[in-house]
């Protein structure tokens, strides 16, 4: 485990429900940076690819639209990239990002948030992945 990720681990224990929604933004930000992480090292899933539509497109989103700059050009950066050692590098650059932004931002964790799915867009993300084979 990276340090960035250590850095998110904590932060997940202290603002992440077991289930659903974070309570703030700062807790529903780090939700979200945690399922692109966790879909990517356990099943492979990544950003505007295949079954990564799915999965972690809104979450992305989400992160374009609530973080700052900086997680947005990690996120854009990611997004359809198909080079696993790329991908894995700016990952945990963009989970650093994530957390420098919500340890820098104390408000974040009283601000009250949407779900990270309400960013999903039922055109786009859905995995064409079969699509391409046929």
């Amino acid at each position: 485990m990276t340090k960035n990720a250590e850095r998110v681990s904590a932060l997940f224990d202290e603002l992440v429900p077991a289930v659903g929604k974070a309570d703030s933004l700062a807790g529903e930000i780090i939700r979200a940076v945690s399922r692109i992480g966790g879909r990517f090292f356990n099943n492979g899933d990544r950003i505007g690819i295949g079954y990564g539509k799915e999965t972690c497109n809104p979450a992305a989103r989400f992160l374009k639209k609530h973080g700052d700059k900086r997680t947005g050009a990690y996120v854009t950066a990611l997004w359809g990239l198909d080079d696993d050692g790329a991908y894995e590098e700016i990952l945990d650059a963009l989970v650093g990002a994530v957390a420098d932004l919500i340890e820098s931002r104390p408000e974040l964790r009283d601000t009250e948030t949407e779900d990270m799915f309400v960013c999903r867009d039922p055109k786009e993300d859905v995995d064409d992945y079969d699509e391409d084979e046929e």
